[in-house]
């Protein structure tokens, strides 16, 4: 059931004949990533970075290692890490034998930092119908409806969320 509500959430992985429910190689691994992450608007190479981090067991990629990883140009791989850099999702360090090499690694903390900024933006998103229906009037009530509907399921969603975070994301 969740591999089929999946799908209908990024139908794309069907279309690229990247079915759930088989076992998928590392390649097929990382352009499922790209394709996931493109939902949240991040470049293509940017989400197959990820996807390699994650696929990999190596702790640390050089620019050589992620360029050949997944399969992508110097241009589009500096492009891709400048973006998740900037986005706090990936850091480095400098390599002690080459002090001028970069070392990348994922920035494991900003899986929480980008649940709560999603979290407080839907938060700003109730408080802001709240206010909207206290200014309507009772003319469109259908429309009221479906506005009361949508607090009431992002609060639900919101603690929920909130718990988890705080469950699975301890601060250390």
């Amino acid at each position: 059931m969740l591999g089929n509500y999946f799908l209908y959430l990024f139908p794309n992985l069907e279309t690229e004949n990247l079915v759930l429910y088989r076992v998928m190689n590392k390649k097929e691994l990382i352009n499922a990533f790209a394709l996931v992450h493109k939902e949240d608007n991040y470049p293509p190479i940017a989400g197959k970075i990820i996807g390699l981090f994650y696929v990999s067991d190596q702790k640390y990629f050089t620019f050589e290692d992620i360029m050949e990883g997944v399969n992508a140009s110097k241009s589009a791989t500096s492009k891709a890490l400048k973006f998740l850099i900037d986005l706090n999702e990936i850091t480095f360090i400098f390599s002690e034998s080459n002090k001028r090499k970069r070392l990348f690694y994922p920035n494991h903390a900003y899986i929480k930092k980008r649940f709560e900024k999603i979290i407080a933006a839907h938060e700003m998103e109730t408080v802001l119908l709240k206010k909207v229906l206290s200014t309507r009037s009772t003319d469109n009530i259908e429309m009221n409806n479906q506005i009361k509907s949508i607090i009431a399921f992002n609060e639900d969603v919101l603690h929920f969320i909130s718990d988890k975070v705080k469950e699975h994301f301890k601060t250390e």
